[in-house]
This record gives C-alpha cells, sequence and structure tokens, in this order.
C-alpha cells in the first residue's frame, strides 16, 4: 500500500489538534478529579503500526489502556495506554484505592473510572478533529483492556490485516502536584480516512495561511 505522506503543515495541524485535544481533556479531567491538573505540550508522531509495541513499551511489560472505535465518516481505531503505574494513580485520584486483598487485581469500580477518563479524552479528540475538519466523527462506547503489548495491539489493530495503516501517536504527560501520568495516544485509521485527513488538515492549513495575510 502506497504510505500517505504529510507535509510540514498537514502535521502542524495534527499537532494543534493534539495541543487542543489536550488542553480540554485537562480541563474535564480537572473537573471530575477535583485536582488542579497540569499538562506538558503533547508530541504528535505518524509511525507505523510495527513501531507500537517498541514504543509502547521496550520490556514487553503489561500495560492498561482504553480502547474506542472511531465511526461516522472516518474508520479507525483508537488506544489510549497507560503504564499499570500510572493506570492505578489516576484511578486512585478519582476513586481512591481500586485494588482487592492488597493484589492488582482492578474493582469494577476502577475499570469504569479508567473507562470514563479514556472516554473523556479520546471524545475531546474526535470532537476537536471532527470540528476543525468538517466531518462527522465519533467514538463507540469505550472498552477496557489490558496485558502485554503485543497481545493488546494484535486486539486493537488486528482488523486491519494486510492494509498495515500509519498511526497518529500523541503522548502527553498530566500532573498534579502528588504525581504525575503519561499517556500514549494512538489512531490508526484505514487508507481512505487517512486521504481524508489529508485533505482536510490541507484545507486547515490553506485557510491559516490566508487569514494571516490579511
Amino acid at each position: 500500500m502506497k504510505k500517505n505522506v504529510f507535509s510540514a503543515q498537514q502535521l502542524d495541524v495534527l499537532k494543534e489538534i493534539g495541543n487542543i485535544c489536550a488542553g480540554n481533556a485537562t480541563v474535564a479531567l480537572a473537573q471530575i478529579l477535583f485536582k488542579k491538573i497540569e499538562l506538558q505540550i503533547p508530541t504528535v508522531e505518524i509511525i507505523s503500526l510495527k513501531q507500537i509495541a517498541k514504543i509502547i513499551d521496550k520490556d514487553d511489560q503489561p500495560i492498561i489502556g482504553i480502547q474506542m472505535e472511531t465511526l461516522g465518516a472516518i474508520n479507525g481505531q483508537i488506544l489510549l495506554v497507560f503504564s499499570e503505574k500510572s493506570a492505578y494513580t489516576l484511578m486512585e485520584l478519582l476513586v481512591g484505592n481500586v485494588t482487592q486483598n492488597k493484589t492488582r487485581i482492578i474493582t469494577q469500580i476502577g475499570i469504569s473510572s479508567l473507562k470514563e477518563i479514556g472516554n473523556i479524552v479520546i471524545s475531546s479528540y474526535l470532537s476537536t478533529l471532527s470540528s476543525l475538519s468538517r466531518l462527522p466523527v465519533f467514538p463507540s462506547c469505550p472498552q477496557f483492556t489490558d496485558g502485554v503489548p503485543s497481545s493488546v495491539i494484535k486486539t486493537v489493530f488486528g482488523g486491519f490485516g494486510k492494509d498495515e495503516p500509519q498511526v497518529i501517536l500523541i503522548e502527553t504527560v498530566f500532573s498534579e502536584h502528588m504525581s504525575s501520568v503519561t499517556g500514549k495516544f494512538f489512531i490508526a485509521f484505514d487508507s481512505e480516512s487517512m486521504k481524508l485527513i489529508l485533505k482536510a488538515c490541507e484545507t486547515i492549513a490553506n485557510s491559516a495561511k490566508k487569514s494571516h495575510k490579511k
């Protein structure tokens, strides 16, 4: 499959979408956690599907994540990933102790809290993308997933088959005064959807250029 190539301007648009998404998610997280949340400016990259496992964890340590599907004009899969440490930190910030009998067995309340956090972050990104691109895009219900990276990746992105997609990677750090949480956000779209996104990014970039000239 011929890969879509993002220009510098299109990448700038994706980065701006990531910035807006992260900012909106920070506000929402602060409201539900009742804590001041600070945000590092997210990094945005375009990677291949094969690179995900190495980026998530070089040692193939267990991860915890939230999976959602994109619906509407764009078809794709989204995976929001946390290390076990970051995931437990987030859940405990929201609902307190989330394990049973001092073991690493997460309670249903803990899983629900993490799904809600994932829903906030992912929905914020898709809402921003939809608003700027003028494409109708919305998420499916969030699904909890955990395990070693290779297993999680196969579960989430296995449906693409031989049509190996490019993946948008957004990485950021949410912090409050006692702790910090690193999240990695992977979005894979099918080839036709990626073409639509490329075109939308180009349109947004051109509109921004015209606005600056006025």
